[in-house]
Protein backbone atom coordinates (compact mmCIF):
# COMPACT_ATOMS: atom_id res chain seq x y z
CA UNK A 1 0.00 0.00 0.00
CA UNK A 2 1.03 3.30 -0.72
CA UNK A 3 0.21 6.88 0.98
CA UNK A 4 0.04 10.05 -0.79
CA UNK A 5 0.34 13.07 1.35
CA UNK A 6 -1.12 17.01 0.63
CA UNK A 7 -0.76 19.82 3.07
CA UNK A 8 -3.81 21.85 3.04
CA UNK A 9 -5.76 24.52 5.14
CA UNK A 10 -8.33 22.91 7.38
CA UNK A 11 -10.99 24.81 6.13
CA UNK A 12 -10.29 23.49 2.53
CA UNK A 13 -10.57 19.93 3.70
CA UNK A 14 -14.55 18.89 3.63
CA UNK A 15 -14.35 20.41 -0.12
CA UNK A 16 -11.57 18.18 -0.67
CA UNK A 17 -12.78 15.27 0.03
CA UNK A 18 -16.02 15.66 -1.26
CA UNK A 19 -14.36 16.34 -5.13
CA UNK A 20 -12.12 12.90 -4.72
CA UNK A 21 -15.40 10.93 -3.84
CA UNK A 22 -17.03 12.48 -7.15
CA UNK A 23 -14.17 11.16 -8.69
CA UNK A 24 -14.41 7.86 -7.23
CA UNK A 25 -11.59 8.02 -4.48
CA UNK A 26 -12.56 7.06 -1.31
CA UNK A 27 -9.45 5.80 0.46
CA UNK A 28 -8.90 9.13 2.04
CA UNK A 29 -7.68 9.80 5.89
CA UNK A 30 -6.28 12.55 8.06
CA UNK A 31 -5.36 13.60 11.42
CA UNK A 32 -7.26 16.27 13.07
CA UNK A 33 -5.23 19.31 14.36
CA UNK A 34 -5.99 18.79 18.26
CA UNK A 35 -5.75 20.86 21.53
CA UNK A 36 -5.84 18.75 24.61
CA UNK A 37 -7.72 19.98 26.97
CA UNK A 38 -8.63 19.59 30.78
CA UNK A 39 -12.24 18.72 32.29
CA UNK A 40 -13.51 17.53 36.27
CA UNK A 41 -13.05 13.93 35.45
CA UNK A 42 -9.54 13.77 33.04
CA UNK A 43 -8.50 14.67 29.85
CA UNK A 44 -10.69 15.86 26.40
CA UNK A 45 -9.86 17.88 22.93
CA UNK A 46 -10.84 20.03 20.81
CA UNK A 47 -10.62 20.19 17.12
CA UNK A 48 -8.46 23.41 15.94
CA UNK A 49 -9.41 24.59 12.53
CA UNK A 50 -6.62 27.35 12.09
CA UNK A 51 -4.14 24.84 11.30
CA UNK A 52 -2.91 23.14 7.92
CA UNK A 53 -3.41 19.49 8.04
CA UNK A 54 -2.15 16.60 6.28
CA UNK A 55 -4.48 14.60 4.35
CA UNK A 56 -3.69 10.96 3.02
CA UNK A 57 -5.32 9.23 -0.06
CA UNK A 58 -3.93 5.42 0.12
CA UNK A 59 -3.73 3.37 -3.25
CA UNK A 60 -3.23 -0.09 -2.96
CA UNK A 61 -1.13 -1.74 -6.20
CA UNK A 62 2.39 -0.56 -7.14
CA UNK A 63 0.97 -0.89 -10.85
CA UNK A 64 -0.60 2.12 -11.63
CA UNK A 65 0.71 4.49 -9.22
CA UNK A 66 2.49 7.37 -11.01
CA UNK A 67 -1.05 7.03 -13.13
CA UNK A 68 -3.18 7.60 -9.98
CA UNK A 69 -0.47 10.16 -8.45
CA UNK A 70 -0.71 12.64 -11.54
CA UNK A 71 -5.05 11.71 -11.18
CA UNK A 72 -4.93 13.04 -7.45
CA UNK A 73 -2.41 16.26 -8.68
CA UNK A 74 -4.98 17.46 -11.25
CA UNK A 75 -7.46 17.04 -9.12
CA UNK A 76 -6.66 18.75 -6.09
CA UNK A 77 -4.45 21.37 -8.40
CA UNK A 78 -1.45 20.83 -5.80
CA UNK A 79 1.65 18.62 -5.28
CA UNK A 80 1.68 15.99 -3.34
CA UNK A 81 4.76 16.22 -0.50
CA UNK A 82 5.71 12.57 0.72
CA UNK A 83 4.95 9.31 -1.20
CA UNK A 84 5.49 6.53 1.47
CA UNK A 85 4.80 2.76 1.05
CA UNK A 86 3.56 0.86 4.19
CA UNK A 87 2.76 -2.40 4.41
CA UNK A 88 0.88 -2.29 7.86
CA UNK A 89 -2.06 -4.51 8.57
CA UNK A 90 -4.72 -2.39 9.44
CA UNK A 91 -6.55 -4.97 11.22
CA UNK A 92 -3.46 -4.76 13.76
CA UNK A 93 -1.38 -2.31 15.30
CA UNK A 94 2.28 -2.04 16.40
CA UNK A 95 2.40 -3.45 19.85
CA UNK A 96 5.59 -2.71 22.16
CA UNK A 97 6.15 -5.30 25.11
CA UNK A 98 5.04 -4.06 28.01
CA UNK A 99 7.55 -5.18 30.84
CA UNK A 100 4.91 -4.62 34.01
CA UNK A 101 7.26 -5.60 36.86
CA UNK A 102 10.22 -8.46 37.44
CA UNK A 103 7.17 -10.81 36.81
CA UNK A 104 4.87 -10.03 33.61
CA UNK A 105 5.55 -8.97 30.27
CA UNK A 106 2.55 -8.16 27.74
CA UNK A 107 3.90 -8.88 24.38
CA UNK A 108 3.30 -10.16 21.06
CA UNK A 109 2.38 -13.97 20.42
CA UNK A 110 5.65 -14.12 18.43
CA UNK A 111 7.80 -12.47 20.47
CA UNK A 112 10.43 -14.04 22.79
CA UNK A 113 10.61 -13.47 26.66
CA UNK A 114 12.92 -14.72 28.90
CA UNK A 115 12.48 -15.01 32.70
CA UNK A 116 8.64 -13.51 32.81
CA UNK A 117 5.25 -14.82 32.71
CA UNK A 118 4.20 -13.67 29.15
CA UNK A 119 1.20 -12.71 28.81
CA UNK A 120 -0.11 -12.75 24.64
CA UNK A 121 -1.56 -10.12 23.16
CA UNK A 122 -2.43 -8.18 20.28
CA UNK A 123 -3.99 -4.88 19.98
CA UNK A 124 -7.07 -4.04 17.71
CA UNK A 125 -7.11 -0.74 18.76
CA UNK A 126 -9.60 -1.12 21.06
CA UNK A 127 -9.44 0.70 24.38
CA UNK A 128 -7.13 -0.54 26.94
CA UNK A 129 -3.89 -1.91 25.16
CA UNK A 130 -1.60 -1.80 28.45
CA UNK A 131 0.09 1.48 27.68
CA UNK A 132 -1.28 3.68 29.94
CA UNK A 133 -0.33 4.67 33.45
CA UNK A 134 -4.30 3.10 34.86
CA UNK A 135 -4.32 0.30 32.80
CA UNK A 136 -0.52 -0.96 34.30
CA UNK A 137 -1.52 0.26 37.44
CA UNK A 138 -4.76 -1.50 37.44
CA UNK A 139 -3.11 -5.14 35.99
CA UNK A 140 -0.29 -5.07 38.95
CA UNK A 141 -2.90 -5.33 41.29
CA UNK A 142 -4.86 -8.03 39.62
CA UNK A 143 -1.92 -9.97 38.91
CA UNK A 144 -0.42 -9.00 41.96
CA UNK A 145 -2.70 -8.09 44.99
CA UNK A 146 -6.12 -9.06 44.90
CA UNK A 147 -7.70 -12.08 45.66
CA UNK A 148 -9.26 -13.23 42.90
CA UNK A 149 -9.10 -17.00 43.34
CA UNK A 150 -12.33 -18.74 42.31
CA UNK A 151 -13.81 -15.49 41.93
CA UNK A 152 -16.34 -14.26 39.38
CA UNK A 153 -16.03 -10.82 37.68
CA UNK A 154 -17.64 -8.18 35.93
CA UNK A 155 -15.51 -6.27 33.55
CA UNK A 156 -17.05 -2.54 32.35
CA UNK A 157 -16.02 -1.12 29.39
CA UNK A 158 -13.73 -4.03 28.33
CA UNK A 159 -11.86 -2.64 25.71
CA UNK A 160 -9.62 -5.18 24.46
CA UNK A 161 -10.16 -7.42 27.30
CA UNK A 162 -6.79 -6.84 28.81
CA UNK A 163 -7.90 -6.99 32.29
CA UNK A 164 -10.24 -9.61 32.15
CA UNK A 165 -7.44 -11.71 30.66
CA UNK A 166 -5.58 -10.66 34.04
CA UNK A 167 -8.47 -11.85 35.92
CA UNK A 168 -8.48 -15.19 34.26
CA UNK A 169 -4.67 -15.58 34.90
CA UNK A 170 -4.67 -14.60 38.33
CA UNK A 171 -7.13 -17.39 39.21
CA UNK A 172 -10.67 -15.96 38.76
CA UNK A 173 -13.37 -18.57 37.88
CA UNK A 174 -15.67 -16.68 35.39
CA UNK A 175 -15.54 -13.30 33.70
CA UNK A 176 -17.61 -11.26 31.73
CA UNK A 177 -16.48 -9.01 29.79
CA UNK A 178 -18.54 -6.21 28.68
CA UNK A 179 -18.23 -3.08 26.44
CA UNK A 180 -20.85 -0.97 24.43
CA UNK A 181 -18.43 -1.69 21.19
CA UNK A 182 -18.40 -4.31 19.41
CA UNK A 183 -15.26 -5.77 20.43
CA UNK A 184 -15.78 -9.31 20.78
CA UNK A 185 -13.49 -10.72 18.62
CA UNK A 186 -10.84 -8.71 20.32
CA UNK A 187 -11.41 -9.99 23.48
CA UNK A 188 -11.93 -13.96 22.04
CA UNK A 189 -9.12 -13.32 19.97
CA UNK A 190 -6.70 -12.24 23.16
CA UNK A 191 -8.30 -14.93 25.44
CA UNK A 192 -7.76 -17.50 22.72
CA UNK A 193 -4.25 -16.55 22.59
CA UNK A 194 -3.35 -17.13 26.32
CA UNK A 195 -5.82 -20.78 26.43
CA UNK A 196 -8.33 -18.96 28.22
CA UNK A 197 -11.77 -20.34 28.28
CA UNK A 198 -14.18 -18.56 31.02
CA UNK A 199 -14.15 -15.30 29.83
CA UNK A 200 -17.54 -14.44 28.03
CA UNK A 201 -17.79 -11.32 26.05
CA UNK A 202 -21.11 -9.53 26.00
CA UNK A 203 -21.47 -6.38 23.85
CA UNK A 204 -24.63 -3.86 24.37
CA UNK A 205 -25.57 -0.91 26.75
CA UNK A 206 -26.09 -2.93 29.91
CA UNK A 207 -27.79 0.37 31.25
CA UNK A 208 -30.53 0.14 28.94
CA UNK A 209 -30.37 -3.46 28.75
CA UNK A 210 -30.90 -5.58 32.28
CA UNK A 211 -31.19 -8.87 30.33
CA UNK A 212 -27.46 -8.86 29.24
CA UNK A 213 -25.99 -9.32 32.36
CA UNK A 214 -28.64 -10.39 34.75
CA UNK A 215 -26.11 -12.19 37.70
CA UNK A 216 -23.97 -10.78 40.73
CA UNK A 217 -20.03 -10.98 40.75
CA UNK A 218 -17.65 -10.85 43.27
CA UNK A 219 -15.72 -8.23 41.63
CA UNK A 220 -16.40 -5.38 39.86
CA UNK A 221 -13.78 -3.45 37.40
CA UNK A 222 -14.75 -0.12 35.49
CA UNK A 223 -11.66 2.08 34.02
CA UNK A 224 -13.23 4.12 31.79
CA UNK A 225 -13.31 7.46 34.08
CA UNK A 226 -14.97 9.18 37.09
CA UNK A 227 -17.59 10.45 35.67
CA UNK A 228 -18.73 6.95 33.79
CA UNK A 229 -18.06 5.68 37.14
CA UNK A 230 -20.33 7.50 39.35
CA UNK A 231 -23.32 6.73 36.26
CA UNK A 232 -22.62 3.24 36.89
CA UNK A 233 -22.61 3.24 40.37
CA UNK A 234 -26.65 2.09 40.91
CA UNK A 235 -25.83 -0.54 38.60
CA UNK A 236 -22.76 -1.53 40.15
CA UNK A 237 -24.27 -1.91 43.77
CA UNK A 238 -27.34 -4.15 42.41
CA UNK A 239 -24.83 -6.67 40.77
CA UNK A 240 -22.09 -6.52 43.28
CA UNK A 241 -22.47 -9.83 45.75
CA UNK A 242 -22.57 -9.01 49.54
CA UNK A 243 -19.22 -8.06 50.82
CA UNK A 244 -18.18 -8.04 47.07
CA UNK A 245 -15.09 -5.56 45.58
CA UNK A 246 -14.99 -2.80 43.28
CA UNK A 247 -11.99 -1.69 41.66
CA UNK A 248 -12.19 1.44 40.14
CA UNK A 249 -9.14 3.08 37.85
CA UNK A 250 -9.21 5.56 34.98
CA UNK A 251 -9.35 8.50 37.66
CA UNK A 252 -7.53 11.87 38.00
CA UNK A 253 -6.16 13.32 40.91
CA UNK A 254 -8.23 16.41 40.90
CA UNK A 255 -11.48 15.08 40.98
CA UNK A 256 -11.00 11.54 43.08
CA UNK A 257 -12.56 12.84 46.64
CA UNK A 258 -15.68 13.58 44.60
CA UNK A 259 -16.15 10.38 42.89
CA UNK A 260 -14.74 8.75 46.20
CA UNK A 261 -17.63 10.02 48.09
CA UNK A 262 -20.19 9.47 45.13
CA UNK A 263 -18.98 5.91 45.72
CA UNK A 264 -19.17 5.91 49.35
CA UNK A 265 -22.63 6.85 49.36
CA UNK A 266 -23.63 3.40 47.72
CA UNK A 267 -22.16 1.64 51.12
CA UNK A 268 -18.95 1.53 50.04
CA UNK A 269 -15.30 1.78 52.06
CA UNK A 270 -12.37 2.83 50.27
CA UNK A 271 -9.45 0.22 50.75
CA UNK A 272 -6.77 1.33 48.90
CA UNK A 273 -5.73 4.00 46.93
CA UNK A 274 -2.88 4.17 44.05
CA UNK A 275 -1.60 6.27 41.85
CA UNK A 276 1.00 7.47 38.88
CA UNK A 277 1.26 10.73 38.25
CA UNK A 278 -1.88 12.50 38.01
CA UNK A 279 -3.63 8.75 37.43
CA UNK A 280 -5.08 7.17 40.49
CA UNK A 281 -7.13 3.58 40.90
CA UNK A 282 -8.53 2.87 43.81
CA UNK A 283 -10.21 -0.47 45.35
CA UNK A 284 -13.33 -0.22 47.34
CA UNK A 285 -15.70 -3.14 49.48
Amino acid sequence: MFIISYRLPYEKLDSTIEELAINDIYNVFYENPLEITTDDYGYGYIERDDEEIILKVAYEEQEGLEEFKEKLKEILKMDYIDVEENNNDYTTFDFPAIHLDDKYVIAGPEEEVEGKTKINFISQGAFGTGLHETTQDILKLILNELDLKDKTVLDIGTGSGILSIAASIAGAKSIVAVDIRDVEDEVMLNASLNNLTNIEAVVGNILDDTELVKESFDWIFINIGGEETKMFMEYIKSHLKEGGNLLVSGLVEWSFDEVKNNVESYGFKLISKHQTNEWVTAVFR
